[in-house]
């Protein structure tokens, strides 16, 4: 502690202009005594107690003066100082602002029109420029006392608080709390999950608590306290596992546009009936000739534009971000430049879009968005604000359709909106877009980047619920090939009594550390505890395989086979490793059985020209080759082996073009050599009279 409060006085030495008061005086001269104390001997029972107080003092003054420096320094900070500098933020006029502008709404009925129309305008535009101000005052506010936690929670549980305020406040908290830990703005958080009625509010204050956990230092032994408690509630360690799913499913979405962009976008672009063209949207005449030449052609163009369009909905159901792609071109508007903005709920009244609403007006495709559009709230707003700026460029026959519900294509039933995974999925859509596009998201601490978005890897979550949901999480993140995430979740979940939690560390050694001897230490201690899993049997024969355990992989895929006979795959990789144990006439017998049951299948036929060549039965060999390098079904590796098999036929010229056409078809990312791929061999080549002069002779005619 000496160490910090020195750092900090040195803060202050170099920067004299910065306002303080004497806090670090006071701390300093604390501390001094406690170590004079100590020094005399003195056995002091309340020194780890007064020792954490003092710790926290410290942190509460660095924590402001951290504040105070963004304020002027880093202009995302100094963007929301100047917004709310100005005004008034005590708390009698922060209460009697938010519940003012509930009552002037609901005075609004009373008002006749036009005047009602002005007014409501007036009265919107007024209090979104208190709401700015307000999210500005709170992201850069000091370390909350007491007092001001009551307060704030009060007005966010209140019936007299407007639910789009009330949301909107509570994003402005957790981006002041992830950005500079506060325990009394996390206590706030936390006290509005647990005790909102309003489901809404109860998802933005879970995701606000939970991204607040991206700050820094655990100092405050509350938030362990505080996090266990919540943990207890019925339903929330699923909950919060469901969250932890939609953030990895929110992190994916770049890779999703991809998708989309190359596997579905392009067909659905060629099938359409539509020419979008700078002067407008035209429909696409259709050619008469068409239906006489090929009959069946648009029929054929709509069920692929069908499927496609149904791929895009499958992966929207599965939890995927579809939209993020599209929409994340329409965050150049001047309404996003406004950080609460992103955050805040759709609403048709918003003063930054109203000019865009009357545009609109004589169409309801705004209300069907609201109320039934598969968008998150910032989408929303960038569909209505991107509409609006084309609606006079759109033919007429379009602008009527959009006056049907089926605009927007698919909808979102009342009942799925009110759902909390819903909820929850829009939020986090909102969030990410903020911390992905806007303008000055890094000077922000991000809460879905690689160090803090597998949150339930805290150290806060250790012993509880969570512990539960471990197992599910694990087996999600492998689904997802999210290697990350089982770095984080891995030592979390390790019980050598837990047949499944040895079975997932097998499967990472295995397929992301490139382990196998590990891989099959687990796999052995899973088997053992649940002798029958067919997965643990079937990723510890990999293991073995991959180990070069051969005479183990090939037991244990016999156990497979024999428990499945109909499963080829199973079959064959059980020949496969009979012929790297070199038991090539074990496995010729059932690749024989194999190819009168699959007389098509090139994969039997690739393992039986192998073991085949194990036997010295090289001219049956060469006829399986000829088969394989014929057929629609040839890999590279086939020329590979069907020139060792033309090499030990004496057959060099024809071994050599195989070798050729081998090399060339090799992808240009690597640098190995025909030499490398020869070597790989080695064993088997020499077994068969070919030594290593020979190998280095054929490379040389190779590159001749």
């Amino acid at each position: 502690m000496g160490y910090c409060i020195h750092s900090t006085r040195s803060f202050v030495s170099a920067h004299p202009y910065m306002m303080y008061d004497d806090e670090l005086e006071n701390i300093e001269r604390d501390y001094n005594l406690m170590l004079e104390y100590m020094k005399r001997g003195f056995n002091d029972p309340q020194r780890k107690d007064i020792y954490s107080k003092l710790l926290a003092r410290l942190y509460n003054f660095v924590s402001n003066l951290r504040i105070a420096y963004m304020a002027q320094n880093i202009s995302f900070y100094t963007e929301a100082t100047r917004k709310s500098v100005n005004q008034s933020f005590s708390e009698e006029r922060i209460k009697t602002a938010l519940e003012t502008f509930v009552t002037d709404v609901a005075m609004l009925s009373l008002e006749p029109e036009p005047a009602r129309t002005e007014k409501s305008k007036e009265i919107y535009r007024r209090h979104n420029d208190f709401i700015q101000a307000l999210f500005g005052y709170i992201i850069v506010s000091r370390q909350w006392t007491d007092n001001e936690r009551d307060f704030f929670e009060g007005i966010l549980l209140s019936p007299a608080t407007d639910i789009i305020d009330a949301q909107l406040i509570t994003s402005a908290i957790m981006l002041a709390t992830m950005n500079n830990m506060d325990i009394n703005k996390f206590h706030v958080l936390i006290n509005v999950y647990k005790k909102t009625t309003d489901i809404k509010l109860r998802q933005r204050a879970l995701v606000g608590w939970v991204f607040a956990l991206s700050a820094g230092p655990r100092l405050h032994p509350q938030m362990r306290e505080m996090v266990v408690s919540v943990l207890e509630g019925n339903g929330v360690a699923n909950e919060i596992a469901d969250l932890q799913k939609q953030i990895i499913f929110c992190m994916n979405a770049e890779q999703d546009n991809n998708t989309i962009q190359r596997d579905i976008m392009p067909e659905l672009m060629k099938n359409n009936n539509l020419n979008i063209t700078r002067f407008g949207i035209t429909e696409k005449e259709d050619d008469p000739m068409n239906d006489i030449f090929d009959p069946g052609a648009s029929d054929r163009a709509m069920e692929k534009m069908e499927e496609s369009f149904q791929k895009m909905m499958n992966m929207q159901k599965a939890g995927s971000d579809i939209y993020f792609g599209g929409f994340s071109q329409m965050k150049r508007f001047p309404f996003f430049y406004h950080a609460a903005n992103w955050f805040c709920p759709f609403y048709l009244e918003h003063p930054e879009i109203s000019s865009t609403v009357d545009k609109l007006k004589d169409t309801p495709l705004l209300t069907n968005i609201l109320n039934n559009g598969p968008f998150c709230d910032s989408d929303k707003y960038s569909f209505t604000l991107a509409v609006a700026s084309v609606i006079s460029h759109i033919p007429a026959n379009m602008r009527e359709m959009f006056n049907t519900k089926e605009a927007l294509g698919q909808t979102v039933s009342d009942e799925d909106q009110r759902q909390p995974a819903y909820i929850r999925r829009m939020i986090l859509q909102d969030m990410y877009r903020f911390f992905r596009l806007f303008h000055q998201r890094g000077q922000l601490v991000n809460p879905f980047d690689k160090s803090n978005s597998i949150f339930v890897a805290d150290d806060l979550f250790n012993g509880t619920e969570i512990q539960k949901v471990l197992p599910d999480l694990c087996y999600f993140m492998l689904k997802h090939k999210n290697k990350n995430a089982l770095e984080h979740l891995l030592p979390k979940y390790n019980d050598t009594n837990d047949s499944k939690c040895m079975l997932i560390h097998g499967i990472y050694e295995l397929n992301y550390c490139g382990n196998p001897k590990s891989a099959a230490e687990y796999l052995e201690r899973s088997l053992e505890l649940q002798p029958d899993n067919r997965r643990a049997k079937s990723m510890l024969a990999r293991a073995c395989f991959e180990a070069e355990n051969y005479d183990d992989a090939a037991k244990l895929y016999e156990v497979l086979y024999n428990e499945n006979p109909q499963s080829q795959a199973n079959a064959l990789n059980y020949c496969v490793a009979l012929s790297k144990a070199e038991r090539y006439s074990e496995a010729t017998n059932l690749l024989f059985k194999l190819d009168i049951e699959y007389p098509d299948s090139i994969p039997v036929t690739r393992v039986l020209a192998w073991n085949l060549m194990g036997l010295d039965k090289l001219q049956q060999a060469e006829k399986a080759y000829r088969r394989i390098l014929k057929s629609n079904d040839t890999e590279n590796g086939d020329w590979l082996n069907a020139g060792y098999c033309q090499w030990l036929l004496g057959n060099i010229s024809e071994a050599v073009e195989m070798f050729k056409k081998f090399m060339s078809c090799q992808s240009k990312d690597t640098s190995t050599t025909l030499y490398d791929e020869l070597a790989k061999d080695r064993k088997f080549l020499l077994s068969h009279g070919i030594d290593e002069i020979d190998i280095l002779l054929m490379t040389d005619l190779i590159k001749e």
